[in-house]
């Protein structure tokens, strides 16, 4: 694994080697049995045509005196089991459509590094160094093992110098990025032993009760290439007074006079991604985007529900040989977002409508997606993390300082967005084919208001 110290992003002379050594290994389970009436969980339609891979999390706490390994190993290993109790699903089995919550249990890799510290590691982050600090390597096959076992994987690496790093990972066919955040705060407070109802309502896994269950007979198109290509991630870091830049750029008294900081920064990364690719041989590029139903329904989903619950859509389009304006983009973005209000109003928010309305989303989803095709048409994703609390993960110590947000095994054109530290900025992880990505990341309309790898502060 290489650490590469250079602001710009750039290879630089000097390298230097991290070496991650595994330390131990452990299957967790819950602290107490999941009750038979709880021991089968049935996935959505939603969950059945996800990609098999983990959504992931990265937490790294700079020195502290109350982190040491052996003391913050105990803690977290126990505060683990006891908070599978309430979120028995992760320590089971995927068999088919359906979990079998038998408590199999959650795998926990103990890991350090002594030979660089956590400091250093921050003055530039390598991404391939980031992989080595998720747990994936003891399983044989990510993509097997996200869709059968573990559901639950979780890497805490101790650095020479007292920092640390914990790596989570749960599989996506039963948690979206909202529900890796709810596990993460409930984790949390269990470790500071805060386990009163109050401190945090109990998950509630409503996946196939929102969407209509999976069916194994049912199959999206493939693309065939995927995982046959070189992608390659960057990040690409905009700070609070650039998004306000962009925001005021975005802005337009004929569109949309107030855009917000994630419709502002996905509508230029979307203008570079088209821009980045003018030798591809399909006649449409288009963008795809992931909105949250909680906070969009909260009449029928509560916070603390697990599943993907979220609703995926063609947000934007272009033909071959067209130029994104991002005023236009901002505009169409917007209107995708409200014609979502109206679907889910008109089908109104009561809670016997709950799964009239999944149902009715499902339909509307898997219809857009069935006219796509991979011969005809380029997608390309924009995620966003922005304003899930990860930042207040706190396990006994100190807030994180840096969060990181990603899929993995990584997939090809995708732009992840999260927080900063400050809440105002954005994080964005890009993954783009490598003869795409060196045209993105040159794109001087991007650098005027994003900077390539920057030092995280702490």
């Amino acid at each position: 694994m290489r650490l590469r110290f250079s602001r710009t992003g750039e290879k630089s002379m000097e390298t230097m080697t991290m070496k991650v050594e595994t330390i131990s290994k452990e299957i967790i389970k819950p602290s107490s049995p999941t009750p038979n009436n709880l021991q089968t969980l049935q996935l959505s339609i939603y969950d059945h045509i996800l990609p098999p891979v983990y959504t992931v999390a990265f937490l790294f706490y700079t020195k502290n005196d109350l982190i040491s390994q052996e003391h913050t190993s105990h803690k977290l290993k126990t505060s683990l089991s006891e908070t599978l109790t309430k979120f028995y699903p992760l320590a089971g089995r995927i068999t088919g459509v359906t979990v079998d919550c038998t408590d199999e249990g959650a795998i926990f890799v103990d890991a350090r590094v002594n030979n660089c510290p956590l400091t250093e590691f921050l003055k530039c982050p390598d991404f391939d160094a980031l992989q080595q600090l998720l747990p994936l390597d003891v399983v044989d096959n990510p993509y097997v093992a996200a869709a059968t076992w573990p559901l639950l994987l979780v890497k805490a690496t101790y650095f020479g110098c007292g920092g640390m790093a914990i790596g989570i990972c749960i599989t996506h066919k039963i948690a979206d990025a909202a529900s890796i955040s709810t596990f993460i705060r409930s984790w949390a407070a269990t470790a500071r032993g805060e386990n009163d109802a109050a401190a945090m309502e109990s998950p509630v896994f409503a996946g196939a009760n929102f969407y209509p269950p999976a069916n194994e007979a049912f199959k999206l198109p493939a693309d065939e290439q995927a995982g046959k290509r070189s992608s390659i991630t960057k990040r690409f870091v905009f700070e609070a007074s650039k998004v306000e830049d962009l925001r005021t750029k975005a802005a337009s008294e004929e569109t949309v006079d107030q855009p917000t900081r994630v419709e502002s920064v996905t509508a230029l990364i979307w203008k570079c991604f088209v821009a980045s690719s003018k030798t591809t041989t399909c006649d449409h590029k288009v963008l795809v985007q992931l909105a949250n139903l909680r906070s969009k329904i909260p009449s029928l989903l509560q916070e603390s529900s697990i599943g993907n619950l979220m609703f995926s859509s063609v947000v934007l389009s272009i033909g071959r040989g067209g130029e994104v304006k991002i005023e236009e983009a901002v505009r169409d973005l917007r209107k995708k977002k409200e014609e979502l209000g109206t679907v889910i109003l008109d089908e109104g928010g009561s809670s016997d409508s709950s799964s009239m309305i999944g149902s009715k989303l499902a339909n509307l989803m898997l219809t857009n997606y069935s006219r796509l095709s991979y011969e005809t048409h380029e997608p390309y994703t924009v995620s966003s993390r922005c304003k899930l609390p990860l930042y207040e993960a706190s396990f006994g110590w100190d807030s994180p300082v840096w969060v990181v947000g990603n899929v993995s095994p990584v997939l090809g054109n995708l732009a992840m967005l999260i927080d900063s530290k400050d809440g105002q900025g954005i994080e964005a992880f890009v993954t783009l084919p490598e003869e795409n990505m060196s045209s993105f990341e040159q794109n001087p309309e991007l650098l005027a208001f994003a900077t390539m790898n920057p030092s995280v502060l702490v």
